[in-house]
C-alpha cells in the first residue's frame, strides 16, 4: 500500500512540476487563459505567477514525508478547483484555452480535460487517505532492497531527469513561438492580397464541395432547405472556434426551420463533429471558400438570404458569430468567450 501511495505521489509531483514550469515559461498564454476563465482583470497578473508557484509547492512538499500529508491536500483543493473551473466555463457555453500544461498544449477545455482533471483527482484522493508520516513521493524507495549508493543514484537521476525536462519545455516554447511568428507574418502576406469582403446585397460565390463524410454539399442545395444561409468559417488551430461550434449546434438543432447553419472547415477533421452532432460541415481543404468569401480569421460568418445574396455584414471572433447566427436563428447569443484566430 506504502508503495503505492508513493508512487501516486510521484505521479502527481512529475505532473505539477511541469503544468507549474510549462506556465511560468509561457506567461502571456497563462494570463489570457485566466482572463476567458473568467479571473478578475485586477488579479490575472498576481494569479498567473502564483498558481504555477502554488504547484511548484505542491510538487516540493510531495518529496518530504513532513510536509507530504498537506502538499497532497492542495494537489487534490487544487484540481477540484481546475475541475469547477472547467464545469462553469462549459456551462456558460465557452471554450477557452485550457493551458493546463502553457504553450505545451494549446487544446480549448471540453469533456475531455474534465475526465482528465478527474481523474488526477482521484490518484490525489487516493495518495491523501493513504498518506502518513513515513509517506512522500520518494518512500518507494525504503520498501525496495537498494545499496545506499544505488538510492543516491535514483534520486540524483529524478532530479537531472527534471533539469532536462524544464529545458526542454523551454526550447519547444521558444520553438513554437518562432513557428507562430512565421504564421503571423505568411498570414499578413496573405492577407494583403485578400479581396475585398462581400457586402450586403452581393450575390454570393456558388459552390459545390464534399462535407467531412463525403457526401456532396452546394450553395443551392442549402437554399433548397428555405430561409437563410449561415456559414461558419473555422479552423483546426482555432481554439476560439469551440463556442462558435456550440452556436452552430444549437442552431442546426433547435431552429432548422428558420436558418440553415453550414460550417466550412479547413485543416484536420473536426474532433467535434460528432460531439456536437454538427451537420453539414463543409470541407474546403483547399481554401476555394475562404477565399471567394475572403475570410482572414476564424471563426468568421456571414447569412446568405434565400436568394443567393448575401444579407449580413461578415461577423468574426466568437462573440459576433455567436450573435449574427442566434439572430439569424431567432433567438439570443449563448453567452461566449473568446477572441478570433488566425486561419
Amino acid at each position: 500500500m506504502s508503495v503505492a501511495v508513493s508512487l501516486s505521489q510521484l505521479v502527481i509531483a512529475a505532473v505539477f512540476a511541469v503544468a507549474a514550469v510549462a506556465k511560468l515559461l509561457d506567461l502571456s498564454g497563462t494570463r489570457r487563459s485566466l482572463e476567458e476563465f473568467g479571473t478578475p482583470a485586477r488579479a490575472v497578473g498576481a494569479v498567473s505567477v502564483a498558481l504555477p508557484v502554488a504547484e511548484l509547492g505542491i510538487a516540493a512538499g510531495l518529496m518530504f514525508p513532513q510536509a507530504a500529508r498537506w502538499a497532497v491536500a492542495a494537489a487534490l483543493a487544487l484540481v477540484l478547483l481546475f475541475c469547477a473551473a472547467i464545469v462553469r466555463a462549459l456551462s456558460r457555453g465557452a471554450a477557452p484555452d485550457c493551458n493546463c500544461f502553457g504553450g505545451l498544449t494549446q487544446t480549448a477545455v471540453g469533456l475531455k480535460t474534465l475526465v482528465r482533471n478527474a481523474a488526477l483527482g482521484a490518484l490525489a484522493a487516493f495518495a491523501f487517505l493513504g498518506t502518513g508520516e513515513a509517506t512522500g513521493a520518494l518512500a518507494w524507495l525504503d520498501d525496495v532492497v537498494l545499496p545506499e549508493r544505488v538510492a543516491t543514484a535514483v534520486i540524483a537521476v529524478l532530479a537531472a531527469a527534471l533539469v532536462a525536462l524544464s529545458w526542454f519545455c523551454r526550447q519547444l516554447l521558444r520553438q513554437n513561438g518562432r513557428l507562430l511568428v512565421r504564421l503571423d507574418a505568411q498570414a499578413a502576406e496573405l492577407g494583403a492580397g485578400a479581396p475585398p469582403g462581400l457586402e450586403v446585397g452581393d450575390q454570393a460565390p456558388a459552390f459545390a464541395l464534399e462535407d467531412v463524410e463525403g457526401e456532396p454539399v452546394s450553395l443551392e442545395s442549402l437554399l433548397r432547405r428555405g430561409g437563410p444561409v449561415a456559414l461558419l468559417f473555422t479552423h483546426s488551430d482555432c481554439t476560439a472556434c469551440g463556442p462558435a461550434l456550440l452556436q452552430a449546434a444549437r442552431a442546426q438543432r433547435e431552429r432548422p426551420d428558420q436558418v440553415t447553419v453550414a460550417v466550412v472547415h479547413r485543416g484536420e477533421t473536426l474532433s467535434t463533429v460528432r460531439e456536437l452532432g454538427l451537420v453539414d460541415v463543409v470541407d474546403d481543404a483547399e481554401g476555394a471558400l475562404f477565399s471567394a468569401f475572403a475570410v482572414g480569421a476564424v471563426p468568421a460568418a456571414q447569412v446568405i438570404d434565400g436568394g443567393g445574396q448575401i444579407a449580413s455584414h461578415r461577423a468574426e471572433g466568437a462573440d459576433a458569430v455567436s450573435e449574427l447566427i442566434a439572430g439569424a436563428g431567432g433567438y439570443a447569443p449563448l453567452t461566449l468567450v473568446g477572441l478570433g484566430g488566425e486561419p
